[in-house]
């Protein structure tokens, strides 16, 4: 548990617990939030609905965090540790050992999908951070792993890698984002993050586009 608080030290507005109960309480704090916000938006949820659920006093919440504001920025930054330590994984995982240029797309598919999902109410709301302040930590990221996952991948291709192929495979990855983010926004979409159908039909598209 404290392995994955280590990413909030040093976060602007956060305490950092010192002893393990702390930090049992601060992760039962951070998991409401989680699921409160796959319900309703960040202006919805209050910080006595998230104690609520955490079973944890507001006192509690306030020797942690300075506020909403705080709490939610140590949402996202644990978001982007998972996602940018499965990003490291897979451009690892490529280099090191390839697999075919369709088992990598169908992983990445699944594993985009799954992440998601597990970020969803976390995700819906940088949306929204995005529009009003026009911050957005996690399409920065994505900026570069696409640069770096399009340059391997056009390795794997059976015609050879191009630069025209890695401009493809960067279209591609951007539509496989795409969906994932109707499918965020949409709740009663076609397939809903939670359905695994969703990995298949993705992979399918991309590698039917870079064919």
């Amino acid at each position: 548990m404290e392995d994955k608080l280590t990413a909030l030290e040093g976060h602007a507005g956060y305490a950092v617990p010192r002893y393990s109960r702390g930090l049992r309480t601060t992760q039962l704090l951070l998991d409401a939030g989680r699921r409160l916000l796959r319900e309703r938006t960040l202006e919805q949820v209050s910080i006595q609905e998230i104690c609520a659920r955490a079973g944890v006093t507001t006192g509690a919440f306030y020797s942690r965090f300075e506020g909403k504001e705080s709490y939610f920025k140590a949402l996202q930054a644990l978001a982007l540790v998972t996602l940018r330590t499965a990003m490291a994984a897979r451009l690892a995982q490529l280099d090191s050992s390839p697999a075919t240029l369709e088992d990598a797309v169908h992983t990445l598919a699944r594993d985009s999908r799954i992440w998601a999902y597990r970020n969803e109410g976390v995700l819906r709301a940088s949306l929204v951070v995005r529009v009003t302040i026009g911050e957005d930590p996690i399409r920065q990221l994505n900026r570069q792993y696409m640069d770096d996952l399009a340059v391997r991948l056009a390795r794997l291709h059976p015609a050879g890698a191009s630069r025209d192929l890695e401009q493809r495979i960067r279209l591609a990855h951007q539509a496989l984002a795409g969906t994932l983010l109707y499918a965020l926004i949409n709740r009663e979409s076609t397939f809903a993050l939670s359905d695994r159908r969703l990995d298949r039909e993705m992979a399918r598209a991309f590698l039917s586009y870079v064919s």
